[in-house]
Parts: structure tokens; sequence; C-alpha cells
């Protein structure tokens, strides 16, 4: 049913946690590919084992980053739908089995879900919990994806023939995932599935790994923003008004 793609770099025990989740779902019918594009730790064997072979683990050369990552993940699918999850996020236990009662035999092409967001000190290890939020997206259509992407990319499914010759961008300095959405939404709509079971874990924007990695890249925002609504033209004048709204609101009054 599911092929799960976890692209990881060098966060070993946030992959430990992420493959735990998927070893809690209650829903069986899935395999893991995890893609590491580094080789300076030692995969996660007791984690692996436990997923009773359901599972490939690729130590990638090359480039690093999850797009990569990813786009190698897609070339070994071949069930019906695949998720991407991030090494640092987690399904509750229940997740695979509400998308698989959603899915049902509509089989639509694209579905997503809400999700919780755990704030959380990663200075000490495991993590530390600080603040949890529930957050509903019920409210997103195809329309609003082309003016901004408010979907975790853990929070989808993709089918399989919708991906079918489809990559995540190498080029973007931001926005991979909202690149990947917008080429699948181009030809597919999206359905709702009204379950908060993807948790999307947040650290602290001043501790070390957000400052090694540099996540603090706001003012590449707007040029990746740019970017993309040059890339994808607006389906509709609607969503072209609301694009040029959301640019005015930012201070940006130029035309793209």
């Amino acid at each position: 049913m599911f092929t799960i793609i976890v692209p990881t770099h060098e966060r070993p025990i946030l992959l430990r946690r992420t493959l735990q989740s998927l070893i809690a779902q209650t829903y069986k019918d899935f395999k893991v590919i995890v893609v590491d594009d580094s080789s300076r730790y030692v995969p996660p064997y007791e984690e692996l084992n436990a997923l009773g072979g359901r599972h490939t683990y690729i130590i990638r050369s090359g480039n690093r980053g999850p797009a990569a990552s990813r786009n190698m993940g897609l070339r070994l699918l071949d069930d019906d739908y695949v998720i991407f999850l991030d090494d640092d996020d987690t399904f509750e236990p229940g997740h695979l089995e509400a998308l698989a009662e959603a899915i049902g035999d509509a089989r639509p092409p694209l579905v997503f879900c809400d999700f919780q967001v755990q704030h959380e000190d990663r200075d000490v290890m495991p993590p530390r919990l600080m603040q949890r939020e529930m957050i509903s997206i019920a409210g997103v259509t195809r329309d609003s994806v082309y003016v901004l992407n408010r979907i975790p990319n853990s929070c989808l499914a993709y089918r399989r023939d919708v991906v079918q010759g489809l990559n995540f961008p190498g080029d973007m300095d931001l926005y991979e995932d909202w690149d990947f959405l917008l080429q699948c939404v181009e030809q597919h709509d999206l359905v709702h599935v009204n379950a908060a079971s993807v948790v999307i874990h947040k650290s602290q924007p001043t501790s070390e790994e957000n400052l090694r990695r540099g996540n603090s890249q706001d003012e590449k925002l707007l040029a990746c923003t740019l970017q993309l609504y040059r890339k994808y033209t607006a389906p509709n004048t609607l969503v072209e008004q609301a694009r040029r709204d959301l640019l005015t609101s930012a201070g940006y009054a130029a035309s793209y």
C-alpha cells in the first residue's frame, strides 16, 4: 500500500525516533526506504530489524540534501502510494490506518491530513518536549497551493502514477517540497483526511543545529516564492489576485 521514503543526514537519535513511530503503526502494509547522504553513523540496526524485512537502507554519495535522497527513493517505488517522512518527524500509531481508510476504493491522487507541532529542546537527547499544538489545514485547496503551501511534506500521500517521472528540484534554496506538490496539483486535486496524526517536531530557532544548518533564511523566502510563481502559472484570475495580494502584504509591489 505505502512506501515511506525517509531522507536522513547525521541525526541518528532523531532517525531512530522516526523509525520507532513506524514500527508502532497499527496498519502494517508498508515498507520504508531510508536514504542516508552521510556515512558517519552506523545505521539503526535495532529499529531496522524490528521492521521485519520491510525496509531498504541506502547510503548515498554525491550532493547532500533531501531532494536528491527523495529522488533516489522514488526510483525504487513500487507501492500504490508514496509518503515522504522527514527524519525528525513522526507518525501517531494510527496514521497509516487513517490514510488507508480514507483512500479506500476511490484511490484519490493526493491525500493530506492535519498535524501537530511539537516544539522541543534538542540541546538534550532525547529531546525535551516544550509545547505541543494542533494545526488544522482542512481549508487548503488546490488553488490555495498556488499561492502559499501550508501542507508539511510529511502530511501528504501521493498515488504512484501521480509522481511517475517527477523529481524534487535540486537547485532551490528553499521550497523544493512546494515545487514538487505544484508539479502534482497541475493535473490532480487534493483530498483532506480529518486526522492530526503527523507530528512535526521543531527545535528552537537558536539551537545549535539550526545555526549550523543555516535554517534562518528569511531573506530567501520572497525570492523563492517569486521563482515558483513564475514557474507555475496561476490557474485562474482569483489565484493571480491572491498572489498579488500576498506580495503586496509582504511589501513587494512590483510585477513578478
